[in-house]
């Protein structure tokens, strides 16, 4: 599929480009952040723990589910398009700033996580020991492992996007993010695959890349068009895909969750026209200087806090169903909304605390 891969000031042989621009940035992440938190609270049904597979309750999550599988690529395209632009930064500098973002997080949340899994699950150490070295130690830490694997190859990235013309970065993205998705095909194969905390970033470096090119694209009208075409039929093949996948199966097997996962051909297609989307209604909604209005201050605040609830709110949510329960029948999709709500509200609460305690701020 075509996008407007307009440069953003310069061709391949110029000076680098200017940076691309972000006042949009901040309602993107807000959104990805809300995003997160509804699917974890609504994927105990889709994987039919608590809903019929075919059911009411679980058509409406699958739905939602798979409308917001773009979350996580969307947090990685950001990243990417914020750290790419070619500078003057020697190495050991953006390793030392980046280490202070993602290196304490990713070391005190993983020994959080694993604790907590032990004092709550059972977990025992050899397992505790197999999950941090699969770089996962919670369903959604491997997001840090993903990040910081990223970062230790930015500054070479950043000399090769400042030595390639554009074309040839897509070309470059395109076949990272095909590898990926196959992978992830392979990866079906009974005894095929598997990844070490050491490699998890890798499938997603089509991503990082897309981002960089997508946000130093020219905004217009042509975009949006392609975004709207692209996020609404790599949603539609996304729902249509696994529900084919689970009743060939009989029940939410490895099929189904092939194509939900992140780099599956339907979820990149989705992700790349959300990014398009969000960079539109987030300059449409924040206006040049977004932060000079209520609501550009409301989503800087959020969007600061966002990281923080991404690390929190498994542990929010679970805790939550832990102490409240979950209904059976229709009344399961009002439990799972309320979940998610009170994640989100409890997770902001808890984050603001914690950046007001100097030994906890580093960590969120």
């Amino acid at each position: 599929m075509a996008v407007d891969v307009t440069p953003a000031g310069r061709p391949a042989s110029a000076p680098p480009s200017p940076a691309p621009t972000t006042n949009w940035v901040g309602f993107a992440r807000v959104a990805a952040m809300v995003a997160v938190v509804l699917v974890h609270a609504f994927s105990p049904l889709v994987s039919t723990a608590h809903a019929d597979l075919g059911g009411p309750a679980w058509w409406a999550a699958h739905v939602l589910d798979s409308a917001l599988r773009w979350c996580v690529p969307v947090f990685v395209m950001i990243s990417g398009g914020l750290l790419l632009r070619p500078r003057e930064e020697d190495a050991g500098a953006f390793y030392r700033r980046r280490w202070a973002k993602i290196g304490v997080p990713l070391v005190v949340w993983s020994v959080a996580y694993l604790v907590w899994e032990q004092w709550r699950d059972g977990l025992d150490p050899a397992g505790a020991v197999a999950e941090a070295a699969s770089g996962s130690p919670s369903i959604h830490l491997y997001f840090l492992y993903v990040i910081a694997g990223l970062y230790l190859l930015t500054p070479f990235l950043r000399t090769v996007v400042a030595h390639t013309p554009r074309t040839g970065l897509w070309w470059f993205a395109g076949t990272m993010l095909a590898l990926g998705a196959t992978d992830q095909l392979l990866g079906l194969v009974d005894g095929a695959g598997g990844v070490t905390a050491a490699t998890r970033f890798l499938p997603f470096l089509g991503y990082y890349l897309l981002g960089w090119l997508l946000m130093t694209s020219t905004a217009g009208k042509r975009n949006l068009r392609y975004g709207i075409a692209a996020f609404t039929l790599g949603t539609a093949a996304t729902v249509t895909g696994a529900w084919a996948g689970a009743a060939a199966e009989g029940d939410w097997g490895r099929g189904a969750e092939y194509v939900y996962g992140y780099l599956s051909p339907t979820v990149v297609v989705a992700s790349l026209g959300a990014l398009l989307l969000l960079r539109a209604a987030g300059e449409r909604l924040a206006g040049d200087v977004p932060d000079a209005t209520r609501f550009g201050r409301v989503v800087g605040t959020v969007s600061g806090l966002s990281f923080g609830v991404y690390l929190v709110h498994v542990m929010v949510l679970n805790t939550l169903r832990d102490i409240g329960g979950t209904p059976g029948g229709v009344l399961v999709l009002a439990a799972a909304s309320g979940y998610a709500v009170a994640t989100a509200a409890v997770s902001l609460l808890l984050v603001a605390a914690m950046r007001r305690i100097p030994l906890l701020r580093s960590t969120v």
